[in-house]
């Protein structure tokens, strides 16, 4: 019965994440990823500078500060960088392509999804195969 159930999620991730990926277009998803492992240097930097402060390394703290401002010049550039990009997929010829490299693009983050999801339920001691 949990293979069933684990088949089953995984499927249903496959389809959600192919259905978005396509009506996204690749360009989009790349953003969103770029966006997602952004946000979470930016936790873990955050969380990282409340222990240092928590220790007392004011040294830490002043890292990651810095970390966080650069983090936020990062993304502004790579906004700027993807707003033009993201102009283009507008274009019919360019358009199609967009949204099945986009197709493709969700299936692969599905791929580590599922991968993800597998790893941690065997970490938990769930074994599904």
């Amino acid at each position: 019965m949990t293979k069933f159930i684990f088949v089953l999620i995984i499927f249903l991730l496959f389809v959600w994440r192919i259905k978005k990926g396509f009506s996204n277009g690749i360009m989009r998803e790349i953003l969103n990823i770029l966006s997602a492992v952004i946000s979470l240097v930016c936790v873990a930097l955050v969380l990282f500078a409340v222990s240092s402060v928590m220790a007392g390394a004011m040294n830490t703290l002043t890292v990651c500060i810095i970390g966080l401002i650069l983090l936020g010049i990062v993304f502004k550039i790579c906004n700027l960088i993807f707003k033009p990009i993201l102009a283009l997929g507008n274009i019919s010829v360019i358009g199609i392509f967009n949204k099945l490299m986009g197709a493709a693009m969700g299936g692969a983050e599905a791929c580590a999804l599922a991968y993800l999801l597998y790893r941690a339920l065997d970490y938990m001691g769930i074994y599904v195969f």
